[in-house]
């Protein structure tokens, strides 16, 4: 079996590859080509077959299709996806027997993030082969692809330019409990080896290691050692132990065009140096490849990949447990189909707390392979869960490794498109929220200076600041917390204060909320409150009108040093006794149902005016049907005038009417709260008027 570079990465994640026979004719360039694709040399096999295509597409047609999806398999097996793309393209073109051509060529599709035109590839793969499971999961996939795009999560991910070089760099794993050393795989020119892998044309890879100061940066990688950890072969998907004393990782080994496998060995750490490898014997089966080993935390258990019998298809994740750090490991257990798929499952870790993290192609993802996590239950294993972008993306990420109790760690991904694997971090960063805005005049939209901002949190929190020359201010996050509902009350002398709400409830992602107030002058003319009506010839506050009290009830609550006048005006029918007296009761039942809402009643002037303030119309204005210009006063002789009585009767209603106007705004708490209430009788001689004759 193949022991290249690829095995560490992808584990034959193409070992499902329908492979065609040998086409009749064939010239020594077919037959070297051929040889050196069966021998997974894809770098080389890659000119051999464009050489043997040149000379073939005028003689065969059929052989030089053959040769051309010959071509983008080894493209694909290099990770160079647009020239496998059209490779697959143009064998489709020409008729390539096979349909596997065309779930190739949405795969392709697929990696170069070309995800409609991948849908409906997938789909006409699955109408020639209705029975491959990779149909369907690849219909699926695009759909997923495009919604995790979509909504990505609140990771941030970076290439770690220190770490990466021009070849492949991949499978990190921390070398110390404090997460402050790494260990990876790399192919670059400082690798042990001499040969070059056939596979990727790159070097065999080696361990090297990168050390991170107190500023929190990354030295320049160091070859791990020289022997007997590293050497000529390719070494890979290393797991160190919680003390960071002992390591597991994959070695595969080769002799001139014969793979020998790939096992998982174990080495310890004395002092500095690293004793000799021995093999974890996992399998008596020379034909069995294992490899990316995962010790659990407790170290009681061992997680690797194989493609040993017994699995579901392609490579599966398997465990080995044993009773005593010191034991040996019982017999493998496979995880079950909750996991394993007939695809690959691969690169396994398992973090403090359990949890499984894997990579896979077969479950959905966004193309290659993904990265997935599962919880333990007390039945197995939960139901695994896609990571998400940006940490998955179209192309293949894998080996990720987490910062002991931390959001934060590395992963091994190809998303640069140059063809090479590189080494990327992961970072949830906190949410951060923060409110600003601006606030102004809501007359002249003129900013306001030195208005006083008040944040009040329902943690308890109490935060306040003024706004600045251009009327800004602005609560950044070290005020703004998550999970936090926030009321902000915005005060001015002059003006009537404004509240607003704003809440990080349920917000999973960081955001700068915009709050903008226009504050209202306070008037000198009286401003009139909602209709109130009151029961013929009475004064009590009926209970369905005590609802249009509730705004000035908030404007008093939020505008605590203002003192109000409560103005009652009735119509131009009745005498001014009469009118006086009904007015001044109707302001009065206004004041008390303010006192019964917990207004201080030194804050309160109720004043009846009768009939003696006509109201005048301050804008166009229509009621019931009838029109009232701006300007008109709507004094008896005017309301006479009207042509019709109905329309009298509109106008006596508007003069009906209860006002309040603000009349200081300097109050203080403490004032004198208890002030007498005037002691007005109806007159009985104004009582006995007719009806028409009163309000």
């Amino acid at each position: 079996m193949h022991s290249g570079l690829k095995i560490l990465i992808l584990f034959f994640i193409f070992s499902y590859a329908v492979f065609q026979g040998d086409a009749m004719g064939q010239d020594r360039r077919v037959e070297r080509a051929d040889q050196a694709f069966e021998l997974k040399q894809y770098h080389e096999a890659i000119d051999l077959y464009q050489r043997a295509y040149d000379r073939m597409r005028r003689r065969d047609r059929d052989e030089a299709t053959r040769l051309l999806f010959k071509q983008g398999l080894c493209y694909m097996y290099t990770n160079d996806y647009r020239r496998a793309e059209a490779r697959f393209n143009m064998a489709i073109r020409r008729n390539y027997p096979d349909s596997i051509a065309i779930l190739y060529y949405a795969d392709a599709l697929m990696k170069n993030e070309k995800f409609e035109e991948a849908l409906e590839q997938y789909k006409k793969f699955a109408e020639k082969a209705p029975d491959d499971w990779r149909a369907q999961k690849g219909i699926e996939s695009v759909k997923l692809a495009l919604e995790l795009q979509e909504n990505p999560t609140l990771y941030d991910v970076e290439a770690i330019r220190v770490f990466n070089s021009r070849d492949d760099d991949l499978t990190p794993a921390f070398a110390d409990h404090r997460a402050s050393s790494l260990i990876f795989a790399s192919g670059r020119d400082d690798a042990v080896g001499r040969d070059k892998d056939p596979w990727t044309g790159q070097k065999h890879t080696s361990f090297f290691i990168s050390y991170q100061d107190r500023a929190g940066n990354w030295d320049r990688p160091v070859l791990l050692d020289e022997g007997p950890v590293n050497t000529e072969y390719n070494e890979g998907a290393p797991s160190m132990n919680s003390g960071a004393t002992e390591m597991y990782f994959t070695r595969c080994q080769r002799s001139p065009d014969v793979d020998m496998g790939c096992r998982i060995y174990k080495t310890r750490r004395e002092g500095n140096n690293w004793t000799e490898p021995r093999e974890v014997p996992l399998t008596n089966d020379s034909t069995v490849t294992v490899g990316h080993p995962a010790i659990s935390p407790d170290e009681m258990s061992l997680y690797f990949v194989s493609d040993k019998p017994g699995g579901h298809g392609g490579r599966d994740i398997w465990v080995v447990r044993r009773r005593g750090p010191g034991d040996e490991f019982g017999p493998a257990e496979n995880l079950g189909p909750v996991i394993n798929t007939p695809g690959n499952e691969m690169f396994p870790y398992v973090r403090e707390d359990g949890t499984l993290f894997f990579a896979s192609d077969g479950h959905p993802g966004m193309g290659g392979l993904d990265i997935f996590m599962s919880e333990p239950t007390p039945e197995g294993w939960g139901e695994p869960v896609n990571l998400g972008y940006p940490i998955n993306s179209p192309s293949d990420d894998f080996g990720i490794v987490f910062k002991p109790n931390r959001e934060q760690g590395f992963f091994t991904s190809n998303r640069s498109r140059i063809g090479s694997f590189d080494i990327y971090s992961f970072y949830l960063a906190p949410l951060e929220f923060s409110i600003q805005g601006t606030v102004r005049d809501d007359s002249t939209k003129q900013v306001i200076a030195g208005a006083a901002v008040q944040l009040v949190g329902s943690d308890g929190s109490l935060r306040q600041m003024q706004t600045n020359l251009e009327g800004n201010y602005r609560f950044d996050k070290n005020f703004v917390k998550e999970n936090t509902r926030y009321e902000l009350l915005v005060n001015k002398d002059g003006y009537f204060s404004a509240r607003a709400q704003e809440s990080t409830q349920n917000i999973e992602r960081s955001r700068d909320f915009v709050v903008d107030f226009y504050l209202e002058p306070i008037p000198e003319t009286p401003i009139e409150l909602p209709e109130i009506l009151y029961e013929f010839a009475r004064w009590e506050l009926q209970p369905q009108f005590k609802d249009s009290l509730n705004g000035l009830v908030q404007t008093m609550q939020d505008n605590p040093n203002i003192v109000i006048e409560l103005a009652s005006h009735t119509d131009s029918r009745g005498g001014h006794e009469y009118n006086d007296t009904l007015s001044q009761r109707r302001a009065n039942s206004v004041v008390e149902y303010l006192i019964e809402q917990g207004i201080n009643p030194a804050r309160m002037e109720a004043k009846g005016y009768g009939k003696r303030i006509p109201r005048v119309i301050e804008k166009d204005m229509e009621r019931e049907g009838f029109v009232f210009e701006a300007g008109a006063e709507l004094t008896e002789q005017y309301i006479n005038g009207l042509p019709s009585e109905e329309h009298q009767d509109v106008a006596h209603q508007l003069n009906r009417r209860t006002e309040f106007r603000v009349i200081r705004d300097d109050f203080e708490p403490g004032e004198e709260e208890d002030r007498p209430a005037r002691d007005v009788e109806i007159m009985d001689d104004d009582r006995r008027r007719p009806p028409n004759q009163r309000e």
